[in-house]
């Protein structure tokens, strides 16, 4: 880790300190070099919120009691057809005394009800939730290295229906999905240009060009700019605002999106 202090960064953002980002795109490629962005065309750029005028017609809120949307229910279907396959290697490794789970999978092949549906949840509680649920959601993925070995939990997240988290844990979640689904393995590697990269603290801010305090420059520079932003189009900001915006979770230098 680079040595700093928020101090002297906040320093060199008030006195024009600036440092070059990477080239657009570089980050996500090391990553996952099929990774598709998946901000959309239209999205808002950066921070800043947009007005939008409201439907004609007043949206309703489905009662739970109604059961699933139709799209939800299609989907499902279509999600059953890939949990079936991954439950079933994921019993070839993992067993159960005294009951064949695999069997029991082929025989109830045609009736889905009888299936069961796995939900993964990650808790709240800021970076300690974050971590504790990658460490959880890097042994269900059957991508990490040595995880389907006898006895080990690889495939159980490839088996699942649902992925929720609450506060910390929907950065998690946020994270890996707004990079694609990719693997926890590919964002906390210590690559240059990597997504996660929590050897800098929250103050120091992602690694640049540069040497530390430069890029921790350009970092408070780049989340000041960004509030400020939003400031001057007329909405209230407050201390939330600018903690939102860090960039530890996300490649936003080459997404536009934090």
């Amino acid at each position: 880790m680079k040595p700093t202090t928020a101090a002297i960064a906040l320093a060199g953002l008030l006195s024009g300190v600036t440092a070059a980002p990477g080239p657009h795109g570089e980050r996500i490629e090391r990553i996952d070099r099929t990774v598709l962005e998946r901000a959309l065309p239209n999205a808002p750029d950066g921070y800043v919120p947009s007005n939008v005028s409201c439907p004609a017609n007043r949206p309703t809120v489905r009662s739970a009691s109604s059961g699933l949307s139709s799209n939800e229910t299609s989907w499902l279907k279509t999600r059953r057809e890939k949990t079936q396959s991954a439950m079933k290697d994921f019993f070839n490794h993992v067993t159960i005394k005294d009951f064949d789970a695999v069997q029991y999978l082929d025989n109830h092949s045609s009736n889905t009800s009888n299936l069961p549906n796995i939900g993964i949840a990650v808790s709240g509680g800021g970076y300690r939730a974050l971590m504790n649920g990658a460490g959880a959601i890097k042994a269900f993925d059957s991508r990490t290295e040595n995880s389907t070995a006898t006895g080990q939990l690889g495939g159980l997240l490839q088996s699942a229906t649902y992925l929720a988290g609450l506060s910390g844990g929907g950065w998690l979640v946020g994270s890996i999905y707004i990079n694609n689904f990719t693997t926890i393995s590919a964002l906390q590697t210590h690559e240059d240009g990597a997504v996660w990269q929590f050897q800098n603290s929250i103050f120091e801010g992602p690694d640049g060009d540069s040497i530390q305090i430069l890029d921790s420059a350009t970092y408070y520079k780049h989340v000041y700019d960004a509030v400020q932003d939003k400031k001057d189009a007329g909405y209230e900001t407050s201390i939330t605002d600018y903690w939102y915006v860090v960039e530890h979770l996300v490649d936003a230098s080459s997404t536009n999106r934090r």
